[in-house]
């Protein structure tokens, strides 16, 4: 397995990325939303219901406050912001990177199939691991730095102007680590894998992805029901969790690898 083919594939496909200024607005526009437009709404207005009901699942997650642990000086609107920040919005930080991954790995490897780009490949000398790997980083890593970037921008705006509610940093914890540098990329590596898997046998980058979500819909039913107020994760939960992710991306990989058929993929 050759390093530097690797990378000029990962090279290739950024620069692709980046001069895409349609789908660079697309994978911009969630984390905007997430990081700044409605914290900063939840900030400024504070957690008054007319607001938090126009937010999807919030009213069911206001209404299992009773299970979630919080700092013993914070009392009322302060309880529902720290819970609002601190819990619901932590699985959406864990949709930004899978909708963004599955969004540029459509474009990258299932698009470059519809317009016919990929059948000099079958003729170069690189390897099936090789291409999947160099295809699956470029989209993963501009995801995952994505939502990094705006899980700063998210941590900043909370610990400034929230400031005045929660009279200390609140934000980053454990669970926030775990999620972004463990969670986030086993999450986005099996959502991109499935998408190469299923592209063997459909036409369209469309198809592609409702694929992809179809088939990790189960790991996301558990993850955003955190954000409804029906399971809390805690981190003993999240680790087993973790576990399982590690797992299913590896033996996902393992059978792409064995199944891919190159040929197949270009002429289907």
């Amino acid at each position: 397995m050759s390093y530097k083919t690797i990378g000029a594939i990962l090279r290739k496909d950024i620069l692709e990325v980046k001069k895409d200024k349609s789908l660079m607005l697309t994978v911009l526009l969630l984390p905007m939303i997430f990081s700044v437009i409605l914290p900063l709404l939840l900030l400024l207005l504070g957690a008054n219901e007319g607001l938090t009901s126009s937010i999807a699942g919030m009213t069911n997650f206001l209404k299992n406050l009773t299970q979630i642990s919080h700092p013993s000086h914070l009392t009322g609107t302060s309880v529902i912001l720290y819970a609002i920040f601190t819990y619901f919005f932590l699985p959406f930080f864990l949709l930004i990177p899978v909708m963004i991954a599955t969004t540029l790995s459509s474009t990258s490897f299932v698009g470059e199939k519809e317009h016919k780009t990929l059948e000099g490949l079958l003729y170069s000398p690189v390897s099936v691991r090789e291409l999947i790997l160099g295809k699956s980083l470029a989209s993963a890593l501009p995801a995952l730095v994505i939502t990094i970037m705006s899980a700063l921008v998210y941590f900043l705006m909370i610990n400034t102007l929230g400031f005045h509610y929660f009279k200390s940093l609140v934000l980053p914890n454990l669970s926030w680590v775990i999620m972004l540098f463990i969670m986030s990329p086993l999450l986005v590596l099996s959502s991109i894998f499935l998408i190469i898997a299923g592209s063997q046998y459909i036409d369209s980058g469309r198809s592609a992805q409702s694929l992809s979500m179809f088939l990790v819909l189960p790991i996301f039913g558990l993850v955003i029901s955190q954000s409804t107020g029906v399971l809390l994760l805690g981190i003993r939960e999240t680790l087993i969790l973790v576990i399982v992710l590690i797992i299913v991306v590896i033996l996902i990989f393992l059978f792409l690898i064995k199944t891919f058929d190159f040929e197949r993929f270009i002429l289907h």
